[in-house]
């Protein structure tokens, strides 16, 4: 039935999960859900990396440990976040935006001093920015290509 399908295209356009059965997307999860699952895991472990900034006492890195990962981007972050958006409510429409911000997200991570520092951190707590996130990027290109 439409009213079916419309229901499950809002369900995976909303709130990202993909139902099986007739009728639905094909892909395995929405491109908002893969990024935000890697995302949650790098927060968890940028905020234990905080709690180990705040704990040295020294006021400029409690300043950093203020601005999580948002902090660290310089829009990549926000542009990456309007194209997933934009690839799960169409995702032929907005491949080309979708391919582009993946591209300047994975050029933020190659080429950051910061996402170094943050998984090279002396503070012995493990984030794994770089490979967790361009694992996820990795993974959207895949459904891309598919």
């Amino acid at each position: 039935m439409a009213d079916d399908q419309a229901g499950r295209e809002w369900v995976q356009r909303v709130l990202g999960v993909a139902l099986s059965g007739a009728g639905g997307t094909g892909r395995k999860a929405s491109f908002l859900a893969i990024w935000r699952d890697a995302k949650e895991s790098v927060d968890a472990a940028i905020g234990a990396l905080a709690g180990e900034l705040r704990a040295t006492g020294d006021p400029d890195l409690e300043r950093i440990a203020e601005f999580g990962l948002f902090g660290l981007t310089e829009g990549e972050g926000v542009a990456l976040m309007a194209a997933l958006r934009e690839a799960d409510a169409n995702p032929a429409r907005a491949q080309g935006r979708l391919t582009g911000a993946i591209g300047k997200y994975r050029e933020f991570l190659a080429g950051s001093q910061v996402v170094t520092l943050i998984d090279r951190n002396p503070f012995g707590v493990q984030v794994s920015m770089r490979a967790t996130l361009g694992h996820a990027l990795d993974e959207m290109e895949q459904q891309l290509a598919a």
